[in-house]
């Protein structure tokens, strides 16, 4: 229980405490000048930062909500492994939560190429990692999980098509930030991965505001970031997230780390995925600039009010810094300047796709593949 701010205490503390309920709101921080190269045009940048929940990842709001879903219908019963396919986040969440609720066993299906730093975070919580390679011809690890969650004694929370995922942010992030923006918010960027974050959020917000944008961003092809996934690799993915995003931002490795990287040297301790949804959301506002439409974003402030999902931080990819980023930049902090809006830029202007026909806009799009719920527009 917890009788003092701050203070948990009694049998039960635990549970209290990893509850969100009775967590402080977190942070929203405006990003200064130097992070923000469009502030001239009034555009107002804040990381929301839900690194900060008291597993330092943002999925442990899913993972809690589908325990206490599944153990409300009784599917906890007898059960004593927890099955699930995850880049890491999730997974590791459910590890620490599973205990909670009397389960001291659970197999992460993890990619074959997770980062080392995650993997030995699972070790560490004590989760059990199944390393998958897919293949074309063979099950993909949602399937796998699915199915050997199925069987006597495993449970899947199957945190790709259970309802419980997006429901977390509905329930625990989107009235959070609308009170916090004190409704003045007009564009909101997240990563699609799961799509629980932007499928959740958009159903609080949606109604709130009619005229709020929410922008999805995807790997661009031939480029990973954990957590995050490319167009291809949404096409399993259960939820019609397609409805929930106004736009489809293509974002690069390469940026994602960058921008984190600047991020963690000004204060905000933001892993690559946070990094990658700042990217996207600099895309699209970019691309609402050179179309002369970035006035159907302000708010009656005349402000674009914009937020984007720090969702954890860039301690378990340490290693890949360095990777993908030069060695001059890691050492010196040094970076090319931001292009500025107007300016050709390679591959500028196709990373917006537009995803339902919200608003009219000039400006060259990608059409998303064809095989999709909805098809982008080249023009409007």
């Amino acid at each position: 229980m917890c009788r003092k701010p701050g203070v948990f205490e009694g049998p039960n503390a635990l549970r209290e405490f990893l509850n969100p309920d009775n967590s402080p709101p977190l942070p929203l921080v405006e990003l200064p000048s130097p992070l923000n190269p469009l502030r001239d045009l009034g555009v107002r940048i804040f990381a929301k930062l839900m690194f900060l929940l008291p597993l330092l990842n943002i999925k442990v709001l899913p993972a809690l909500n589908m325990l206490l879903e599944a153990e409300a219908c009784g599917q906890l019963a007898d059960v004593n492994t927890l099955v699930e396919n995850s880049s890491g986040n999730t997974v590791f969440s459910l590890t620490v939560l599973a205990r909670m609720f009397g389960i001291s066993h659970v197999a992460a299906v993890v990619p074959w190429d997770i980062a080392p730093g995650k993997l030995e975070l699972l070790r560490l919580v004590g989760a059990e990692p199944w390393l998958q390679r897919e293949s074309p011809d063979g099950a993909n690890g949602i399937e796998f999980a699915r199915e050997y969650g199925g069987t006597r004694g495993n449970f899947n929370p199957g945190q790709y098509h259970n309802d419980a995922n997006p429901a977390a942010y509905e329930k625990w992030v989107a009235p959070e930030i609308w009170e916090q923006s004190e409704g003045k918010l007009t564009l909101l960027a997240a990563g699609l991965g799961t799509t629980g974050t932007l499928v959740g959020i958009s159903r609080y917000l949606r109604r709130k505001s009619h005229a709020l944008k929410l922008v999805g961003a995807i790997c661009a092809p031939q480029n990973a970031i954990p957590g995050v996934r490319s167009e291809s690799r949404l096409r399993p993915i259960g939820f019609e997230w397609r409805k929930a995003v106004d736009a489809v931002v293509e974002v690069e490795t390469k940026e994602s780390f960058q921008q984190s990287l600047d991020l963690f040297r000004a204060g905000i301790m933001a892993g690559p995925s946070s990094g990658f949804a700042l990217a996207g959301l600099l895309h699209f506002v970019e691309a609402e600039a050179r179309n002369r439409t970035l006035d159907e974003l302000r708010n009656s402030d005349g402000e674009v009010y914009a937020i984007f999902i720090c969702g954890d931080t860039p301690f378990p990819y340490l290693d890949k810094y360095s990777t993908h980023l030069d060695l001059n930049q890691m050492a010196l902090g040094t970076r090319s300047a931001p292009t500025a809006v107007g300016a050709s830029a390679p591959r500028g202007e196709d990373r917006v796709n537009e995803n339902i026909e919200v608003r009219k806009s000039s400006a060259v799009i990608r059409n998303v593949d064809p095989d999709s719920q909805s098809a982008a527009h080249a023009s409007r």
